[in-house]
């Protein structure tokens, strides 16, 4: 945040209650998003907060999806325009899960256990993003590669097929990967032969890292010795895209 400062504490309030009312937030809503009691924000917003406070200013601009810059007078954009709409947008579903979590959930340790359930869900996604980013890059390759196109019209294969092909081959291990960890959440309190434990889930999502570590790591080597290439097998015709 700049140092300049545009307002007083009190014009600072008047846009925490301001923002606050625009996203249908209680004060006790905004108040667990930043780690304070309702009281502290009914403070806030009938007292002010002096704009020199930076970390304050720091924690509301967060929780109230703007920028400090505009708490505090020295921008009139609401929101940081260069955030992308995938970062506004996770944003939003991360304040959403906090809010149900501290509102819903009874107990730290409970909340806790479903914090880290999420955590290694997101970690097992990322992994999965990677491998999606691979299969549309395959997919964008096979569709403009002319020697694919005319071994498509030998053999009458659709191009749906390759496309269809590329991806399954792609995602199935990261979905399986998912599907198993969603699984093993089912059966931490079994008390017979499937029960799972945290140390279980871990090791799945540690599995699916370590994969994708191998994978990266041997395409690096193929790339370098230029001989990179994605087979695409079925039960009536073989491709080998180059």
């Amino acid at each position: 945040m700049k140092e300049e400062i545009a307002f007083t504490a009190k014009q600072v309030g008047e846009r925490v209650k301001e923002r606050r009312t625009e996203l249908n937030l209680t004060m006790p809503e905004l108040g667990k998003r930043i780690g304070v009691n309702k009281s502290t924000i009914q403070r806030y917003e009938a007292d002010g907060v002096d704009p020199k406070r930076i970390m304050i200013i720091n924690g509301l601009a967060e929780a109230l999806l703007t920028t400090p810059e505009w708490l505090t007078g020295l921008s009139e954009e609401k929101e940081d325009d260069s955030r992308t709409l995938c970062s506004k947008e996770m944003e939003e579903h991360i304040k959403k899960y906090l809010d149900t979590v501290s509102s819903v959930v009874k107990g730290e340790p409970h909340r806790q256990l479903l914090t880290t359930f999420l955590g290694k869900m997101i970690d097992l996604y990322s992994v999965l993003c990677h491998h999606f980013a691979d299969a549309m890059a395959e997919i964008d390759r096979a569709a403009e590669d002319e020697g694919l196109k005319q071994s498509l019209k030998r053999y009458a294969i659709e191009a749906g097929a390759i496309t269809e092909r590329v991806y399954r081959q792609e995602m199935e291990l990261p979905v399986e990967d998912m599907k198993r960890f969603l699984d093993g959440i089912l059966h931490i309190y079994d008390e017979g032969r499937t029960k799972v434990s945290v140390g279980d889930l871990f090791g799945i999502v540690a599995e699916a890292e370590a994969r994708l570590t191998e994978k990266e790591n041997s395409v690096a080597i193929s790339e370098d010795l230029n001989e990179f290439q994605y087979v695409i097998e079925d039960e009536k015709w073989k491709i080998v895209l180059r």
